[in-house]
């Protein structure tokens, strides 16, 4: 997959997908926006394709929104425009019925933060720092901040990062719960691989059913939640691969008894 401003490159399953705009930091402009979304769509319908690493060239993840965008004069309708790239872009990451994990260095301010939000997992180097700047600015967060944080750190953590607009590094992310692990700058791409490779052993009808149920039933009563894991249990169990899994592992059950 040729892009204007990722870098994508796929080995063993693992399809590595790196911000490349690394002479602006990585900001991100409308055509980074096309390109993700265009980028998560195919992968979709790639089955070689069983996680997707998300990370940044360059000095760091990337300084969120590329403010050259924005022009004197830019319309209310412009900004919707802007808004709805972003919003879908991150949807499609979000959506994917296949794991998604951002390895964060440096900075990962405002819009690339609600970037990496919509990832399933987080993993960063000690010198990665966090922002969610917009209301400095008057403005809100509109990319999925103020409805993804909450549900991944709670209520008072995200307001606390949003209303206040401070930056906080990695320890206390990975505090909050807001990123999984911390890891040596120098073996964030190798443990990030390692964790694809642990997924990877698993069903991958089964890890993309499990994700998106998860997602979905944030949004749900228990009851709700749980009808919608009945239903999708009975696609999990239609899957040809699930049989051949539970042929494999009562064989090796078998071995393992003792005479």
């Amino acid at each position: 997959m040729q892009f204007e401003t990722l870098a994508c490159t796929e080995k063993d399953g693992i399809l590595h997908v790196r911000l490349n705009r690394p002479e602006k930091r990585n900001a991100i402009n409308p055509q980074m926006f096309l390109d993700i979304d265009k980028c998560f769509t195919e992968v979709a319908t790639q089955p070689g394709v069983q996680v997707v690493l998300l990370s940044g060239e360059g000095k760091g993840f990337s300084a969120g929104t590329d403010l050259t965008t924005f022009q004197a004069g830019s319309s209310q309708q412009d900004v919707r425009r802007f808004v709805r790239l972003a919003q879908r872009a991150y949807n499609e990451i979000e959506y994917l019925e296949k794991v998604v994990i951002a390895l964060v260095h440096n900075f990962c301010f405002g819009i690339a933060c609600e970037m990496v939000l919509a990832c399933d997992m987080r993993l960063c180097s000690p010198d990665a720092t966090f922002n969610i700047p917009e209301v400095a600015m008057g403005l809100v967060p509109d990319d999925g901040a103020s409805q993804r944080l909450p549900r991944i750190v709670g209520v008072g953590r995200a307001k606390e990062l949003i209303l206040t607009g401070k930056t906080i590094g990695a320890q206390k992310a990975e505090s909050w719960g807001m990123v999984n692990e911390v890891v040596k700058l120098e073996e964030l791409e190798k443990t990030g691989i390692a964790w694809a490779r642990e997924i990877m052993g698993n069903g991958p009808i089964g890890v993309g059913l499990a994700k998106r149920n998860i997602d979905m039933s944030m949004n749900m009563s228990v009851a709700d939640g749980l009808e919608c894991a009945g239903m999708a249990q009975s696609l999990g169990f239609s899957d040809p691969g699930f049989l051949k899994r539970m042929e494999q592992r009562l064989i090796e059950k078998t071995k393992g008894k003792k005479p």
